[in-house]
């Protein structure tokens, strides 16, 4: 039995639904409210001391951290593999994750909240930011997020992020010239990790990072979102509830982030 503790939207859970569905695994979902703080329930952090999602709990053991999470995945039911044979091989898959989770995953988090998440936690009144705030265990999680809520894009930290995101596209778009995949000729763990950071730009209105500028870019995402994983890991998960934030950010979020780049 396998169960994971997640986020609809969130792209942490993304990444391990998506490997759970190239696997063709039954999985029953436990589904949290983030916003509204659950993974920051006592019961919850008995299972995940850091109080983020996933978790995964398979037949009553329990691994934290997507990667981890992914990588047990894939050990345990073989089939179809989803890292390369060769040991030499999997190193690129193994440092586009490693790169995904230490700079990817905070800019796509700092994106999120200053361009989504702010406008709704700015109308929260003083005593309720304070108790969101000290329910956030990593102190370094809790000061980005405040920047991003109260600042916005004008958020030192929104800059930088952008301008990692603009980076990995940059260094995807020269690996995917000579390969069709991120770690070779093969869909890895690697394309499962990249997916949601990708599908949430484009949400937040920042596709145009890598639409008529680079092509390789725009091929493998278009074979992602034809592949049968994404409708089964995403789409089914993208509730109208909780898209709805998301709707009418294309109309200004270009325009502003190319002039936040255009000054880094």
């Amino acid at each position: 039995m396998l169960k994971l503790y997640q986020g609809r939207l969130s792209v942490c859970a993304v990444k391990v639904r998506l490997v759970l569905a190239e696997k063709g695994l039954d999985w029953e979902p436990i589904n949290l409210n983030l916003r509204a703080g659950e993974q920051h329930k006592p019961e919850y952090l008995e299972l995940n001391p850091n109080g983020v999602v996933p978790t995964l709990v398979h037949d009553g053991f329990v691994i934290i951290e997507s990667s981890v999470i992914m990588q047990y995945v894939d050990d345990v039911f073989a089939q179809p593999p989803l890292q390369p044979r060769e040991p030499r091989a999997r190193v690129p898959m193994r440092l586009w994750m490693k790169r995904i989770d230490e700079y990817l995953h905070p800019a796509s988090a700092t994106l999120t909240y200053a361009m989504v998440h702010g406008p709704t936690m700015r109308k929260k009144s003083p005593a309720e930011l304070t108790a969101y705030y000290a329910g956030v265990p990593n102190p370094i999680t809790r000061a980005r997020q405040r920047a991003a809520i109260e600042q916005g894009l004008e958020s030192p930290d929104a800059a930088q992020a952008l301008v990692f995101c603009r980076s990995a596209i940059a260094d995807m778009e020269r690996q995917l010239e000579s390969q069709p995949w991120l770690a070779g000729e093969s869909y890895s763990l690697a394309d499962a990790a990249m997916t949601p950071y990708i599908n949430r730009l484009t949400m937040l209105g920042l596709s145009n990072m890598w639409k008529g500028s680079h092509p390789h870019v725009t091929d493998w995402f278009g074979r992602i979102l034809e592949r049968p994983s994404f409708a089964t890991a995403v789409d089914a998960f993208a509730a109208p509830a909780d898209m709805q934030p998301y709707a009418g950010i294309e109309t200004w979020a270009w325009e502003k982030a190319r002039s936040i780049l255009a000054a880094a």
